[in-house]
């Protein structure tokens, strides 16, 4: 299997995602049957996987992938680990290029809610603040699609599959995203609006 997945490598890098998506179905097959659906390369194979369907811009087909892969990273990682965050932004770009804003909305919440720095009770910081920047870009993303969705902004808590603890910052992203915010895998462009 090491040969393959040299190969896999190799053709993904080269740009002919075709072709490794078709080795990295079969490493994640193999692997699946020889290692266990938990296993660490099986894992890293079914995310390049889903890599490889983005860039096809498979996105109906990489939906159960895209379920499966961050389903599994939430329960074994947490879900603000780099990995689960990468695979939680995939599955929810696939689910919006299928139009299906709501779950996407969801996962964007909980994702940014999980990223966003928390004090302590004591006034001290319990996360990264790097990870503000990121945690702002998918909250603005589930804005804008839940705007998309012609939803109202004060419905996008309840559209979360669990409680939000950033409900203010989330009015704050509301209230400075540009109407033409761009959206992409990575969640929006944020620019404060200018008033004249």
């Amino acid at each position: 299997m090491a040969a393959m997945q040299h190969d896999a490598d190799r053709l993904f890098e080269a740009g002919s995602y075709r072709s490794a998506l078709a080795e990295f179905s079969v490493l994640r097959e193999r692997r699946a049957r020889h290692e266990g659906p938990y296993s660490r390369m099986y894992l890293a194979n079914l995310h390049d996987a889903l890599r490889c369907m983005g860039h096809l811009e498979l996105w109906a087909d990489s939906l159960p992938l895209g379920r499966e892969l961050y389903g599994k990273y939430l329960r074994t990682r947490g879900p603000a680990r780099p990995d689960t965050v990468d695979a939680a932004k995939r599955y929810a770009w696939a689910l919006v290029c299928a139009d299906s804003l709501d779950p996407a909305v969801a996962i964007y919440l909980t994702t940014a809610d999980a990223l966003w720095p928390s004090t302590a009770s004591d006034g001290s910081a319990n996360d990264s603040p790097d990870q503000l920047p990121e945690a702002t870009r998918l909250l603005g993303a589930a804005v804008v699609h839940h705007h998309n969705g012609h939803h109202d902004v004060l419905d996008l808590a309840a559209a979360s599959t669990s409680a939000l603890s950033h409900v203010e910052e989330l009015r704050r992203v509301a209230d400075t995203l540009p109407v033409d915010a761009v959206v992409g895998i990575d969640g929006a462009v944020l620019e404060p609006h200018h008033t004249h």
